[in-house]
């Protein structure tokens, strides 16, 4: 078998430490992303379910968030005060006590796994990670690769231009990370097709470095503003034909429409991204359908996968964990369940392309190890 290369995993430091600083913006950001998150929200002093959105400012964005004191708690959890009473959620898996994935625990999670290398995606609620990325490479050449990170709602600005420059000429980055989550602290006012972004889009042509691309800015309606950012992701590829993408959280309509006839469909905007020349998309099908009993063996997610490979191709395809995060719902080892044993109609190139052969072709051993 080929290289297997996970498209999805996080490497940082303990959350509640203020990597980079900034916490305050960090923790809004986060507030937002998951203010109907499918874990949920509970009441901690008796563990018990809270249906009521309590976290859900009247409109979206930075200008009406509530202020609920968010915080980093322990064990995986996030918490929050509302009203006097204290609330959590499990955002993170319980093992991971003091809110950190080091990367030697990564290390040690790929090795037992059999997972060769990692992207890893720098998304700004894990912190500012430019530096400590860098070190990750350093400690273990050839294993990470890793995103780079800018303000998204300001990324043409000289500073985040100077950002990126340092990131990929000097810390080893070999992407951008791109989350229109960090739209949340102009409320949105800025898209993928602003014209204020230009300039950082002509700088990731320059480089010649793919983006990873993170549609999650969860405007409510949720599910309508995901297929909506797909459009306008469409029209951005309609003029910046040149430059590589991969679609992070692939399908996550799959999440957003739990309950709907049409739920393990394809949209349309993401066929028309797939059939373009350049475009990939991650798979993390598993987490997608964490409501499912045994996500890895659900039939629908089976059929997803045929029609992708039937109508796209393998080639366009990457399997994703999300690690650590994966492991509140199955275990690292199991997020490779759905494509080793149960897509048996895969041929043997087909599984090694969408289990490591496509991303490293993006990503060839070598570029990313640092002096």
């Amino acid at each position: 078998m080929s290289v297997v290369f996970d498209a999805h995993a996080h490497c940082f430091p303990p959350l509640a430490e203020d990597s980079g600083g900034m916490m305050r913006e960090r923790l809004g950001e986060l507030q937002h992303h998951v203010r109907f998150h499918g874990q949920g929200i509970r009441r901690t002093r008796d563990n018990s379910v809270v249906t009521k959105p309590i976290l859900a400012g009247e409109k979206d964005g930075v200008s009406w968030q509530p202020d609920v004191d968010f915080r980093f708690g322990r064990f995986g959890k996030l918490e929050f005060t509302h009203e006097g009473e204290e609330h959590h959620i499990q955002w993170m898996p319980p093992t991971l006590w003091d809110m950190s994935s080091p990367a030697d625990y990564m290390i040690a999670q790929m090795d037992y796994v059999g997972v060769d290398r990692a992207f890893l995606q720098h998304d700004r609620i894990y912190g500012y990670l430019d530096d400590f990325f860098a070190e990750c490479l350093r400690r273990y050449p050839g294993r990470f690769v890793t995103g780079a990170q800018v303000d998204e709602w300001r990324g043409g600005e000289p500073d985040q231009l100077d950002r990126l420059r340092r990131q990929v000429k000097e810390l080893g980055a070999s992407a951008l990370y791109f989350s229109t989550g960090g739209f949340f602290h102009n409320d949105f006012e800025t898209g993928v097709n602003d014209e204020s972004l230009r300039p950082l889009w002509d700088l990731v042509g320059e480089f010649g470095i793919p983006i990873h691309w993170s549609p999650c800015a969860m405007v409510r309606p949720i599910g309508e503003d995901y297929i909506r950012e797909l459009r306008e992701l469409n029209e951005w590829a309609d003029a910046y034909p040149g430059i590589v993408s991969v679609l992070t959280h692939g399908l996550s309509n799959i999440f957003f429409e739990k309950g709907s006839p049409d739920r393990y469909r394809i949209p349309p905007e993401i066929a028309s991204l797939l059939r373009r020349e350049g475009w990939h998309m991650e798979l993390m099908l598993h987490l997608m359908a964490a409501d499912v009993e045994f996500p890895p063996y659900a039939e629908d997610l089976r059929d997803v996968v045929r029609t992708l490979v039937d109508d796209f191709g393998a080639e366009s395809l990457m399997w994703g964990s999300d690690m650590p995060c994966v492991e509140r719902t199955v275990t690292y080892k199991q997020s490779r369940i759905l494509f080793d044993t149960q897509c048996d109609f895969l041929t043997p190139e087909q599984h090694d392309a969408i289990m490591g052969g496509n991303l490293e072709r993006l990503y060839p051993l070598g570029i990313t190890q640092l002096a």
